[in-house]
């Protein structure tokens, strides 16, 4: 029994000094560097006008691990001054962006304008539905028929003195064009009929389809471009649009006029965007 009091008396001591000791144990935490949080900017230049869709960016950042290029057009880049080139002009979002080693981040962005020098907003290329020619049909005919004086044939006849018009407007007027073979279209034309300004249209969505079921906006007009008056008659106004897929299918979807029950139009052509 003596010899069981001093082991278990032995083992108390040795559970007491353990703990002891580690009480007495000082745990040394090393607090981490705080390293310098990144800085970004950036700027780009078109070395070569003959090729303006090829842009140079050169950027400076500051205390980075990583970097990373949007360039708005689904691509992007890891190096610090990049070449790109763009396939199409237009307006892209350009992002550059880039993290130290501690995640914190600094992002630089801008809109970048990437635009033909040769581009002239008063020219315009050929009318495809008389070069390439097509069908034309509506959803809502004059009253006499598509042959009749104001009928929707004369929307397409080259003749700014005639015009197609259908009374009973309700905002849902689809005029469409299917070309014989695909063409890019980037521009087109309306031309305001002989009377009444009320029955001009005010808001259209010009669309092109592949298959003539599944339809892209391509261009929104949402203000009257024609003066109220008398003397807007028979003017023909131009618009121009990004637009880089061959479409079989180009449909005018005019959503309301000035306010009439009637609807005019003197003629529509869709157009190659340059000469």
């Amino acid at each position: 029994m003596k010899r069981l009091l001093g082991v278990c008396s032995l083992l108390l001591l040795i559970v007491v000094l353990t703990v002891k000791c580690k009480k007495d144990e000082t745990v040394e935490i090393i607090p981490e560097v705080e390293e310098p949080k990144p800085l970004v900017t950036f700027d780009y230049a078109i070395p070569n006008p003959l090729k303006y869709q090829e842009v140079q960016f050169t950027a400076t950042p500051q205390n980075y691990k990583s970097l990373l290029w949007q360039f708005g057009d689904d691509s992007t880049s890891v190096e610090v001054s990049p070449k790109h080139v763009y396939r199409f002009p237009g307006t892209y979002r350009v992002v550059l962006t880039i993290r130290n080693g501690q995640g914190y981040s600094a992002t630089k962005e801008i809109n970048l304008k990437v635009v033909d020098p040769n581009f002239d907003p008063t020219k315009y290329g050929e009318n495809y539905m008389k070069t390439i020619g097509g069908i034309f049909s509506v959803n809502l005919e004059a009253g006499a028929g598509a042959d009749s004086g104001e009928g929707s044939k004369k929307l397409v006849d080259q003749d700014i003195n005639t015009k197609f018009l259908q009374a009973g407007f309700d905002g849902t007027q689809k005029c469409t064009f299917e070309l014989k073979t695909p063409q890019v279209v980037g521009a087109y034309t309306l031309t305001s009929g002989n009377d009444a300004p009320d029955r001009d249209p005010r808001f259209w969505i010009l669309q092109g389809s592949l298959d003539g079921i599944q339809y892209t906006d391509l261009h929104t007009v949402t203000v009257c471009p024609w003066e109220n008056n008398d003397s807007s008659r028979k003017q023909t106004k131009l618009f121009h649009f990004d637009n880089y897929i061959a479409y079989k299918f180009y449909r005018l979807y005019i959503k309301s006029n000035r306010g009439s029950r009637v609807f005019q139009l003197a003629e529509w052509t869709i157009n190659k965007k340059q000469p």
